[in-house]
């Protein structure tokens, strides 16, 4: 997962640490992304389940409000890097919980593999989100702790969302074609033995891969770890962060106005949308790989914040081009490509500004106003389409455009997160 041109770069500037330990930690960020990927509510099992559940003649309020609690462990993902910050489970802050919550991932898959009724299943989903929400908060620790240690945040980042999307299309491909040639009950239950392996196999990798001190939950680590804390909430600098994510993702979303779009002017069919899915994955694969490759080591992260801006501004006016399929795939290629840019800019700054002793808590809480700012962004974006522009696409778009360019008036402020830290040169 990281290869010899990478262990050149990462050989020349990285805090002191071997480039071996680099590339343990590249290949097991990848493979825990890819496991996420894979085994969230939205990967591999969420077709075969959605096929299940409509074979029992439920209707789509009716599996909405069913799998409505599986939201709630990703809600309260500041709760997990607190508790992992501030105590440590048989001497280590992460790699214990990691054991412990992906083994009850695990379990929940495996449960689910004898199951048939609709609450038991949600019962098992929930313990497999519970386990992928914490372990993606350790994760992101270990990252934000080791990425500031290296100057590698960037590449970390991009490491994790290149494997995530790789997963993505697995996970597309992979639950259609159970859902195609297996009956409903056998699809799940298949889904959920295959997705199993994935927390498994994190489980064995934390024991290879992860080496992390010993930390003892004593007056002095506390107080260290409060400090942390406090300072983190004390920080203007972390505030205007947070501010800037929260405007970035605020940005009115045209997700669903878009997908209602394509069915009712566009007249595309499910089968062509979801394979359109796929192809922006495909395009966020590369994107992933070429911000590690040529963008992540090379340029000051605020000169990227200022081209983010510019290609999230450009990339929502290019749906205006949105006609018919052929530039359907090259519109959802394209803008998978280019938006991987923008997103890992973003989550490298948010890793960067997190102080170490409450790395976890703080990332974690800065990702929940990220996604809490986008859920309202979805509900105003709606709202426009309906009340003020009658269900015409092209205004909201433009209305998006013009609100993703105002990112421009706070990035200034921005902190300058390289300082130090001069950017690379080769590859």
């Amino acid at each position: 997962m990281i290869d010899s041109g990478d262990t050149a770069v990462v050989s020349s500037a990285t805090g002191g640490v071997s480039a071996s330990t680099v590339r343990r930690l590249m290949f097991y960020f990848g493979l825990v992304y890819f496991a996420q990927g894979i085994g969230q509510a939205g990967g591999l099992i969420s077709q075969p389940l959605m096929y299940y559940l409509k074979s029992l003649g439920l209707t789509t309020d009716q599996v909405a409000a069913l799998l409505a609690v599986l939201t709630v462990p990703w809600i309260i993902k500041p709760l997990y890097g607190m508790i992992s910050d501030f105590i440590p489970l048989f001497g280590y802050r992460r790699k214990s919980y990691l054991f412990l919550m992906n083994g009850v991932a695990a379990g929940g898959f495996l449960w689910l593999t004898g199951l048939t009724a609709p609450n038991m299943i949600v019962m098992a989903l929930f313990l497999t989100a519970l386990g992928i929400a914490s372990s993606d908060v350790l994760v992101d620790a270990l990252m934000v702790e080791n990425g500031q240690k290296t100057g590698l945040i960037k590449q970390f980042q991009s490491q994790q969302w290149m494997w995530f999307n790789i997963a993505a299309i697995t996970s597309g491909l992979v639950g259609g074609w159970l859902s195609q040639v297996l009956q409903p009950a056998s699809a799940l239950h298949t889904a959920a033995l295959v997705v199993a392996c994935a927390p498994a196999a994190v489980v064995l990798a934390t024991g290879f891969l992860i080496r992390e001190e010993k930390s003892q939950l004593g007056l002095k680590a506390l107080r260290s770890t409060t400090g942390g804390l406090m300072s983190s909430l004390k920080s203007r600098t972390l505030w205007i962060v947070a501010g800037f994510l929260a405007f970035w993702n605020f940005t009115p979303s045209f997700g669903t106005p878009l997908f209602y779009h394509m069915i009712d002017h566009l007249k595309f069919e499910q089968y062509f949308i979801g394979q359109l899915a796929s192809i922006a994955s495909v395009g966020a694969v590369i994107g992933a790989f070429v911000y590690r490759r040529y963008l992540a080591g090379q340029y000051p992260t605020k000169s990227l914040v200022y081209l983010s801006v510019l290609l999230g501004s450009g990339t929502t006016l290019a749906y205006l081009l949105l006609v018919d399929k052929t530039s359907a795939v090259l519109l959802y290629f394209t803008t998978g490509l280019l938006s991987m840019i923008p997103l890992l800019t973003l989550l490298s700054l948010a890793a960067a500004v997190c102080p170490p002793q409450a790395a976890g808590f703080t990332f974690a809480a800065l990702m929940s106003i990220y996604n809490a700012a986008g859920q309202l962004s979805q509900i105003t974006g709606a709202y426009l389409y309906e009340r003020l522009f009658h269900q015409e696409i092209g205004p909201l778009i433009m209305v998006a455009a013009v609100f993703t360019l105002g990112a421009f008036v706070i990035a200034p402020f921005l902190p300058d997160t390289d300082h130090g830290r001069p950017p690379r040169s080769g590859k």
